[in-house]
């Protein structure tokens, strides 16, 4: 998604007019959730819950989705508007999205590594192929975000009101989380708002909508500071205070304020929220010290612009790779090969896909 530029004269363009601090962001989400990802699927349980495992899911995992979905909420304002039907239209676009990725990465592959014999039912339970289908994961998530978000931002234009919303999120979601009906089709419905990681809930809206609510609140504030450099900087400033606040408001309740990396309390989001601005500022500082072409940069700069394609190829990647290497099977110099492997894969295919739709093109 391009950024306006137009008010953001000091702020380091791409060729295209996207602002490269943000594409860097992104970049930097999607190398991090890559890695969280293979390690989850690949590496032996002694690598993923040993010291490894534990301190990349502490350092960069739990933090690395938060970032993620704060800086979509960030666009939603940050950007121009493509008109509110076709903001709504992309957000039922992302949530169906998300249900034909389950489809093609885990159910399908799922269920031909049974119809062959590589598995059984027993070596997957409780995992089934239906089961991996209604599993809730980060574009059903982003589809029921930004069609919320987007009514705010055509309804309710005060950013005020944008973060009374995230803070009564953050307040409420322990008080819901796990509610149930009994009833099967209807508890399908609430795992996507207040549903657990046993129930195959990654991204329940309930606490997750905090975040793009929040990102919301700041990049209007940016647009309307017009100065990108500045603002991040005053981001970066208020991040740190944040961060301190949170650690001590954590440190009277760690149980509520904490809980898990796919369901945080009230504390733990506004640590992240504060973390996520000094992580945009050190983005931003990156930019503005590199060459423009400089490679490392340029890379991680093609990952966020085509942040879709990468998360899509590198889920398709892992779930078809299982059917290879097996659920849970490598030690860590294998699971540390997976991840450079699924992620320069990703980035070739990526790269291939655009340059054949811009041969087609031409």
């Amino acid at each position: 998604m391009s950024a306006t530029s137009q008010q953001q004269p000091d702020c380091n363009l791409t060729g295209t007019g996207r602002i490269a601090t943000f594409d860097v962001a992104k970049g930097v989400a999607v190398l991090l959730m890559i890695m969280i990802h293979v390690l989850d699927f690949y590496a032996l349980p002694e690598v993923r819950f040993g010291t490894f495992g534990a301190t990349l899911k502490f350092a960069v995992g739990w933090p690395a989705a938060s970032m993620f979905v704060f800086i979509m909420g960030l666009f939603i304002t940050y950007s121009d508007s493509s008109g509110l039907r076709q903001d709504l239209v992309r957000a039922a676009g992302l949530f169906a999205l998300g249900y034909l990725l389950n489809l093609t990465r885990s159910t399908i592959p799922m269920w031909l590594s049974i119809e062959i014999g590589l598995v059984s039912y027993a070596d997957v339970a409780p995992h089934t192929p239906l089961s991996e289908l209604l599993i809730v994961d980060v574009f059903q998530f982003a589809g029921l975000a930004l069609f919320i978000c987007t009514l705010l931002r055509h309804y309710v234009p005060l950013p005020g009101y944008w973060l009374i919303a995230a803070l009564a999120v953050a307040l409420v979601s322990p008080m819901i989380w796990d509610t149930s009906s009994g009833n099967w089709l209807l508890d399908q419905a609430l795992k996507l708002f207040v549903g657990n990681e046993n129930q195959g809930a990654m991204f329940p809206l309930f606490p997750w909508l905090a975040y793009p609510l929040l990102g919301m609140a700041m990049g209007h504030w940016l647009r309307q500071r017009g100065d990108i450099n500045n603002g991040l900087q005053s981001c970066m400033y208020l991040g740190w205070v944040l961060m301190g606040v949170a650690a001590l408001l954590i440190t009277t309740n760690p149980d509520y304020h904490v809980v898990d990396n796919l369901r945080s309390g009230p504390g733990l989001i506004v640590f992240f929220t504060g973390l996520i601005m000094v992580f945009l500022w050190t983005c931003h500082a990156l930019v503005k010290r590199l060459p423009p072409h400089n490679p490392g940069l340029s890379v991680i700069r093609f990952w966020g612009e085509r942040v879709t394609a990468m998360y899509l190829v590198q889920w398709l990647l892992i779930g078809w790779g299982l059917m290879l290497f097996g659920l849970q099977q490598m030690n860590l110099v294998q699971n540390l090969l997976a991840m450079l492997g699924v992620l320069i894969l990703s980035d070739l295919i990526v790269r291939s896909w655009y340059r054949s739709q811009q041969t087609a093109v031409a």
